[in-house]
């Protein structure tokens, strides 16, 4: 995946990458709290889940061939969106 995407607004190559963290506020913990709570142990499952079943078995081939290895279980751990900034127009964007 390459740092700098193609901005779909104005077509400029010099969009830049900035990780924004996910906020909640006090008024949804108090309404969504205990749902909120329980998606944060089914995901932690499914990321422990793919960390043992398949992230281990491939950095170990991957080490084994001498190549290197992206972790797949870091994206259900990391609170971070990759959120796109195009510096000539202005337009934020996922990719």
């Amino acid at each position: 995946m390459a740092l700098n995407k193609k901005c779909p607004k104005c077509g400029s190559e010099k969009a830049q990458l900035s990780n924004v963290r996910s906020k909640r506020g006090c008024l949804f913990t108090i309404l969504f709290g205990i749902y909120y709570v329980f998606w944060v142990m089914i995901k932690w499952c499914i990321g422990f889940t793919i960390l043992i079943c398949y992230d281990w078995w491939m950095a170990i081939i991957k080490a084994a061939t001498k190549k290197g290895y992206v972790w797949q279980s870091m994206r259900w751990f990391s609170n971070s969106r990759k959120i796109y900034y195009c510096p000539d127009c202005g337009h934020n964007f996922r990719a």
